[in-house]
């Protein structure tokens, strides 16, 4: 008796249960059906297409705005930029191979002889549409080593050697003298940088420099997007190929680190000394067209003077200060 009314309330309650979520199944369904259709009202209508258009004026301001903001930035960079581009030799430029074009053209020559061949070369090359300034650089660059071995042997300033300053003084004259000494600066403390934090790792010379790289052109990343939010017209100016020169350049810097750190201090102010004097040297407009206008005596010359210093064995100005008082007497 006590099982048989167990089992009912069972099945009782069972079909409650069974009925309740039969209910709430179908109760969307029914609901969804009897549902009525949404009424358009004008009112609202009218209201809806009010904010379309407003949306839609508002997209329009906004890109309006936007474009104007982007316009009055460009508008503001451009004449810095143009202005850079006209002072540097190294751009190939319509004004600076004007400018070089224009002063050949202000002293012609009469025509091919035995002590102008080169000159007539590089005018008919001009001619053909060889870029002014690739053949300028290409004379100042046997000049800027002439320079630096004069530095080393009679001044005494050792530096990085003589490619490392030859290099850095063309990418001063890209960048700007100023410029180039911040960028320079900036390099060698973000290879400081990962040199220590690799120096833990033990890794073999070429990845341990892949790495040493990698983080320097991380840090340089992430400072060049830092300078576009300051006022800073350096990143408008600079052009990848210095970059990259001066970074680079930064395994020099870590080599001589390897025999102590206040020798590759000196030599590092040596080698920045020495490129600082080149790049005021080659973009003096003045010895722009002496070697452009006189190519055979400015080969020549540079010939001559590095065969005098190369028999030069006496003391360096450097050399004969340290050692003045002991000379003396």
């Amino acid at each position: 008796m006590y099982n048989s009314l167990v089992l009912k309330r069972l099945l009782l309650t069972t079909g409650v249960l069974l009925l309740i979520g039969g209910s709430v199944v179908l109760a969307p369904t029914v609901f969804a059906a009897a549902s009525p259709k949404p009424i358009a009202s004008p009112g609202i209508a009218s209201l809806s297409g009010q904010l379309s258009a407003t949306d839609s004026t508002l997209a329009i301001i906004s890109g309006t705005a936007t474009d104007s903001s982007i316009a009055t930035v460009s508008a503001n960079i451009a004449p810095i930029v143009t202005e850079k581009q006209e002072k540097d030799i190294t751009a190939t430029t319509p004004k600076t191979q004007d400018k070089l074009v224009e002063f050949l053209n202000q002293h012609p020559i009469s025509g091919l002889t035995w002590y102008n061949p080169i000159q007539y070369g590089i005018r008919r090359a001009i001619q053909n549409g060889v870029p002014a300034n690739i053949i300028v650089l290409i004379l100042l660059f046997p000049v800027i080593t002439s320079v630096i071995a004069l530095a080393r042997h009679l001044i005494g300033l050792k530096g990085f050697g003589i490619y490392t300053p030859a290099v850095l003084s063309v990418a001063f004259l890209s960048t700007g003298i100023i410029n180039g000494i911040i960028l320079f600066l900036v390099t060698l403390l973000a290879s400081t940088i990962m040199k220590r934090l690799l120096k833990q790792l033990k890794l073999q010379y070429l990845p341990r420099t892949a790495m040493m790289l990698w983080g320097v052109s991380l840090i340089m990343l992430l400072i060049l997007i830092g300078l576009s939010f300051l006022p800073f017209t350096i990143i408008f100016t600079i052009t990848i190929f210095p970059l990259l020169i001066i970074m680079l350049l930064t395994e020099d810097f870590l080599g001589s680190q390897l025999t102590s750190q206040s020798e590759a201090r000196q030599l590092t102010i040596e080698t920045l000394i020495i490129a600082i004097l080149c790049s005021f040297l080659i973009g003096l407009e003045k010895i722009q067209q002496f070697v452009l206008l006189q190519p055979e005596l400015t080969l020549i010359g540079v010939a001559g003077l590095n065969m005098l210093v190369g028999r030069y064995t006496g003391l360096r100005l450097l050399e004969w200060l340290r050692f003045k008082t002991i000379i003396t007497e």
